[in-house]
This record gives C-alpha cells, sequence and structure tokens, in this order.
C-alpha cells in the first residue's frame, strides 16, 4: 500500500471533492483546485506508531458536533485495548464543510503523511465516517502515505506524486500539516509554491478557514501578476 495512490469509492452521497465524469472542475479561482491533509496530529490522534496494534474495531458515536443525532463511525479501536482513533473536532468539522457545501464542488482531496504504519492509517481512512455512510475515503481522491520507495520523511515526494497522478498544479494546492516534527508546510512552498496553513494543536476549524483565506490572497497576487 505504500506510495500507492487511490481513487476514492462511489458514495451515496453527492459531495464536493474531486474530478469525474458527474464532478464538474472547480470554477472559482480564489478557491484550491486540490485540499491535502496531513493524517497524524492534523486530522487525528493519536500517531499510528504509538498504537498497540491496528485499528480494526469501528465505535459508533455522533457524527455531527454541534447537533447531536446523525449517528456513525467515529473511530477506529485496536482490539482488547481502549486506544482508538478520532478526530479532532475541527477536522470533523472542516471535512463536513467540504462535504456538504455547494461551493467545495469540484475540489479534490488527498493526503500526504510520513505515517510509519501505513496500513493502520488506510484502516482509519476506510472506517471513519464523515456524514453517514460517507468515509474518508469516500472523500479523499488521492493519498500518499509512507516513507519508503519514492516517499520519504520528507513530503516533497508525497506532492511530487500526487501532482504527478492529478494533473493539478502546485500553486493551486493548499496543504495542511500540523509540522510539529518539521516544518513541511514551509518545505513544500519553498520547493514547489504550494500554499500551506500550520495545525501545531490538531486542526481547528479556525485554521481551515484560515488556509482557504492564505489561498484566496496568493490567488489574488497571482492573477494581478
Amino acid at each position: 500500500l505504500v506510495g500507492m495512490t487511490r481513487k476514492s469509492s462511489s458514495s451515496k452521497h453527492e459531495i464536493s471533492r474531486g474530478r469525474s465524469e458527474d464532478i464538474p472542475p472547480k470554477h472559482d479561482p480564489l478557491l484550491p483546485s486540490m485540499i491535502v491533509f496531513d493524517l497524524d496530529d492534523c486530522l487525528w490522534h493519536p500517531e499510528m506508531h504509538e498504537l498497540p496494534g491496528p485499528p480494526e474495531i469501528p465505535i459508533e458515536g455522533e457524527l455531527n458536533p454541534l447537533s447531536p443525532g446523525e449517528r456513525g463511525v467515529v473511530a477506529m479501536q485496536v482490539p482488547r485495548r481502549r486506544t482508538s482513533v478520532r478526530l479532532y473536532e475541527g477536522a470533523r468539522l472542516a471535512l463536513r464543510e467540504l462535504a456538504t457545501d455547494p461551493k467545495y464542488r469540484g475540489i479534490a482531496l488527498a493526503c500526504a503523511s510520513t505515517s510509519l504504519e501505513p496500513s493502520y492509517s488506510h484502516m482509519c481512512l476506510d472506517g471513519i465516517e464523515i456524514l453517514p455512510g460517507l468515509t474518508l475515503r469516500d472523500m479523499i481522491r488521492y493519498d500518499q502515505i509512507g516513507r519508503t520507495g519514492h516517499l520519504t520523511s520528507r513530503k516533497t515526494g508525497h506532492f511530487r506524486l500526487l501532482h504527478r497522478e492529478s494533473g493539478i498544479p502546485y500553486e493551486e494546492m493548499l496543504f495542511f500539516d500540523d509540522c510539529n516534527w518539521g516544518d513541511h508546510c514551509a518545505d513544500v512552498a519553498d520547493t514547489f509554491g504550494v500554499v500551506g496553513k500550520r495545525t501545531p494543536r490538531g486542526m481547528q476549524l479556525s485554521e481551515f478557514h484560515r488556509g482557504l483565506e492564505k489561498y484566496s490572497e496568493s490567488a489574488e497576487q497571482r492573477m494581478r501578476n
């Protein structure tokens, strides 16, 4: 699985990601064509290498932190342990916004992770839901996970592969990363011109919106030049 790019499976939900026959290209030049997320300590916690085993058991709960009543898989638990992987609240709210707001339709979602346990990461992508029946896997069109082969502890390799697979220019990408183990946002910005937003305490909804603002400012500057 390491280094593979997966395209999302079909879903009963009509969501605002990816490029396919039924999803038109993004048309707002002030929005990114691709949003790339780090996983560990950005979208979810704990980090995969901290788990005592594979997170195989789906845990149900409330999918909407702001409005109870919508239930689904909110975490993946390690068997015979209490350890489970959960999204940060801000990440869950940001992903719900991406899934439900029509203005994001046509934006491709991706992840770039240097996970030491890629198979664990894929279990979480496959299992955790954002809306009932809509998993992270359904939303994330491209993924580059791991640090072997073409992938290293730097994320420049991840972005080269995302660019190659998607055809999306680097300057049309927005990247979120906790940057607690190295400033990946600065690295891909300096190397490729990707707009980045750090999420050092796990993604907060305000950081998601600030990242979109940063991208909009960058796009406006490009259009003026």
